[in-house]
């Protein structure tokens, strides 16, 4: 392996698993929440930070590719970062002045006059992380994992204990008066969904601190005639980013509506059992983080490489599925009681997050041939498919529509790319392998949670056994492939 390569991969290594541990310390705040926020404070909790992850993409409208993009071709690198920023600058500061001014409003006609104090902390939050994105951006143009890595975990550290000592601590030194008169006062003023965003609020400035003199320490002046070729780049990726947060965000985002009966309690039942389905989401993003460089690598001889790794994809994501749908009594006791009833939702999570994954790894064709515009037909087609799903299923099946929705969404997405992307960068990809293994997967996870066996030990043994003769037949199926299952053209 070349110098520059076992460079990449250090750094990947180093962005990987810094953005794995960070996303991995988030996901255990949901046990904390489920145990320190009423059903109705986490809905709202989960509705918000959905709102806040559609809104992010469109605060920074695609500049961080464009800042990538344009660095080093025929502009200097300084010039276009002070260009950005300062745009960044000013849209991201009117972004939290518009708060101040609509928090109240914004209350009155969503959230019954509620949270209003807690809106004006998401304009503030959304400020501060749009301008420090481009920031972000430029440590990892100038191959400064380490320092990546560190301030996001900061970041994340800081929010953790904000929230562990807002919702936590002061309590405990309440109910033990330790706390007394005006501070008790001040404190139950607030519910436990300001704390939260209030906790996050601190956690971003505290951020964009550590990040200033990677902001202001820039000698060079602002070159306005940069904006119009970086922002003509920029905005189908912004199309295509907020097309996937939809996609991924619109259930949070419309199940109080559209349940309207305690809706922001079933919110969130159905945001803490979809954190487990994040499982895979997690494995997807780690394989993003892993095989990205290497597949720009080369072209054509990379094809067949292509298809093993979709080979080893598809089975390990089955892996995970029917890890955590086998044994979920298991991963439960992270939830409580109350919030266990969602369960039901959490195979087809599950399965819409692996689809999404094949979906990233079909996308190259588009990416390798500069028709990048597709990914963006792709990402409106899933979108409306599910926002359409969400209006039509909740009012039936209720969280459970929003689950299948999202389903159908990733499923079709997944679909439409494989069928374009085999005529304009045909792979040699087995899509009959695959389905044996679905299928395998299928009757694994029917059988191990279907089945009755008596005792709780014989059953974990008769899971444990046939979850164990799923991972051997891949071995199997691997070694007489290329005689027992045909290949397509």
């Amino acid at each position: 392996m070349s110098l520059s390569l076992k460079k990449l991969a250090g750094e990947t290594m180093i962005y990987g698993a810094s953005t794995m541990l960070g996303r991995l310390l988030n996901w255990l705040l949901m046990p904390f929440y489920i145990r320190t926020l009423t059903t109705y404070e986490y809905g709202v909790v989960v509705n918000f930070y959905a709102v806040i992850s559609v809104l992010l993409v469109i605060l920074t409208y695609g500049l961080e590719t464009g800042f990538f993009r344009f660095s080093g071709k025929g502009y200097h690198e300084n010039s276009i970062y002070k260009t950005l920023i300062s745009l960044l600058g000013i849209t991201s500061g009117g972004f939290v002045l518009l708060g101040f001014f609509l928090n109240q409003p914004i209350s009155d006609i969503f959230y019954s006059g509620e949270h209003a104090n807690a809106i004006f902390l998401v304009f503030l939050i959304l400020g501060f992380d749009s301008f420090t994105a481009l920031p972000f951006a430029r440590l990892r143009l100038n191959n400064r994992p380490v320092k990546f890595g560190t301030i996001k975990l900061i970041n994340i550290g800081a929010n953790i204990f904000f929230n562990l000592f807002f919702l936590l601590l002061i309590p405990y030194l309440i109910n033990h008066n330790f706390l007394k008169g005006n501070w008790v006062e001040v404190y139950h003023r607030f519910d436990g969904v300001f704390y939260v965003f209030l906790s996050n609020a601190l956690s971003s400035i505290i951020t964009f601190l550590l990040l200033i003199p990677h902001i202001f320490r820039i000698t060079s002046h602002v070159d306005f005639s940069i904006l119009k070729p970086v922002m003509v780049y920029s905005l189908p990726v912004l199309f295509v980013g907020i097309t996937g947060m939809i996609t991924q965000n619109i259930d949070k985002i419309l199940l109080p509506a559209l349940i309207k009966k305690e809706g922001f309690s079933e919110l969130a039942i159905y945001g803490a059992n979809f954190k487990i389905g994040v499982l895979m989401s997690l494995f997807t993003q780690s394989f993003r983080f892993a095989f990205e460089p290497f597949f720009f690598k080369n072209k054509e001889k990379g094809k067949q490489s292509y298809a093993t790794v979709m080979d080893y994809f598809i089975f390990f994501g089955l892996i995970i599925f029917l890890g955590v749908t086998l044994f979920l009594d298991v991963i439960n006791i992270v939830l409580t009681r109350e919030y266990i009833a969602g369960n039901t939702i959490i195979p087809v999570v599950l399965l819409a997050l692996l689809f999404y994954g094949i979906y990233f790894n079909l996308s190259l064709w588009y990416k390798l041939t500069d028709k990048t515009w597709i990914g963006a037909i792709f990402g409106a087609i899933g979108a409306g498919l599910t926002i359409l799903l969400n209006i039509m299923l909740v009012p039936q099946l209720g969280v459970l529509g929003s689950a299948f929705a999202l389903l159908a969404g990733y499923f079709v997405m997944m679909l439409v790319s494989w069928i374009i992307g085999h005529k304009y960068y045909p792979v040699p990809y087995q899509p009959l392998k695959y389905l044996i293994y679905f299928m395998l997967a299928g009757i694994v996870f029917f059988a191990g949670t279907k089945v009755n066996i008596e005792g709780q030990f014989f059953s974990y043994l008769f899971k444990a056994v046939i979850f164990a003769l799923f991972i051997g037949s891949f071995f199997v199926i691997k070694r007489y492939d290329k005689d027992k299952i045909s290949q397509p053209e």
